[in-house]
């Protein structure tokens, strides 16, 4: 009987941990895009950010808040791509307002805390 690899398991995992993000996180990414670019470019946003991240999953993975580290990154290309800056209150009141994601759900796509979420969406409101 053929020896089994005892890396492969470990790559199987990571590859099923990165699917589940994905599947997670691609509707609120795609989203966000398009509120900032045209269909196709925001299509490529997401598609750039999450072929980065595969190409670190590791690191990605390890990074103390793994979903902040995406985000940090999905942000960073869409504001490279319109040539405008945002900021985490702009974008938080655009996800809760326009986009009508909760908080539970923003914080779940940035990788904030809810109470964080909330504060900034009440100090947005101030």
């Amino acid at each position: 009987m053929p020896r089994r690899d005892p890396a492969r398991p470990a790559v199987k995992m990571l590859s099923d941990a990165f699917l589940a993000f994905y599947e997670l996180q691609q509707p609120g990414y795609l989203a966000y895009a398009a509120a900032h670019l045209p269909a196709d470019e925001a299509r490529i946003a997401v598609a750039h950010t999450f072929a980065l991240i595969a190409a670190d999953w590791p690191r990605a993975v390890t990074e103390p808040n793994p979903a902040a580290y995406a985000w940090d990154l999905h942000t960073h290309f869409v504001t490279v791509r319109t040539g405008t800056s945002s900021n985490p209150q702009q974008d938080t009141l655009l996800l809760h307002e326009r986009l009508h994601l909760t908080v539970a759900r923003i914080a779940d796509l940035t990788g904030s805390e809810p109470a964080v979420v909330t504060a900034t969406l009440a100090a947005a409101h101030r």
